[in-house]
């Protein structure tokens, strides 16, 4: 968005320079008046096109760097998708070795009061 902004600011003051500069010149040119204003309107012409030049130009670039900033995040948002993915992943496996785990410490826990019991019981 800022640099949206200092884009348009850019070109403006491109635009705003070059026209006053152009009349600058021409007004203190020693030339009669006929001659003025036909330099007036050609340089003003001239400006005109170097104005729809520049604003393709900055269109198109535009346009450039939105499509890489397109590409660049969908390629951030699958990475993140599949670290996600496998982090989910991961904690499920680990959850489930802890589970499986404690049934094993609950198994041998259970023979070993059975076995206890069944000694008890023989004395």
């Amino acid at each position: 968005m800022a640099s949206e902004k200092k884009g348009k600011d850019l070109l403006i003051g491109a635009i705003v320079g070059g026209l006053l500069g152009a009349a600058t010149a021409l007004l203190f040119a020693p030339k009669s008046g006929r001659e003025l204003r036909n330099d007036i309107a050609e340089n003003a012409k001239a400006v005109s096109d170097k104005t729809v030049q520049l604003a393709t130009s900055v269109s198109q670039k535009t346009q450039e760097v939105a499509k890489s900033v397109s590409t660049t995040t969908s390629d951030f948002v699958g990475k993140a998708k599949d670290t996600a993915t496998n982090v989910v992943g991961t904690v499920r496996s680990w959850k489930e070795s802890k589970i499986d785990d404690t049934d094993l410490q609950d198994d041998e826990e259970t023979s070993e009061a059975a076995e206890d019991l069944v000694i008890l019981g023989n004395r």
